[in-house]
């Protein structure tokens, strides 16, 4: 959607991606729906809070983790 960016994001298919979403260096799994506003990538231990983060920074989202989210 408009104004979200992706850096170095892999996404699987049935993706959606709201307003203003900034995704860098992670995988979204298939049909997960980004909220409106998710930033991922910026702070590493925000993202290892809320998401499986690899040992290299990968961040790996699935809609059972958005769920989780209180945004």
């Amino acid at each position: 959607n408009s104004y979200s960016t992706l850096d170095e994001v892999v996404m699987l298919p049935d993706c959606m991606v709201g307003r203003n979403a900034r995704l860098a260096r992670c995988v979204v799994d298939a049909g997960v729906v980004i909220p409106e506003g998710l930033v991922v990538g910026d702070d590493p231990v925000l993202d290892a809070k809320r998401f499986r983060v690899s040992e290299k920074g990968i961040a790996l989202i699935t809609q059972d983790m958005i769920k989780k989210l209180h945004l």
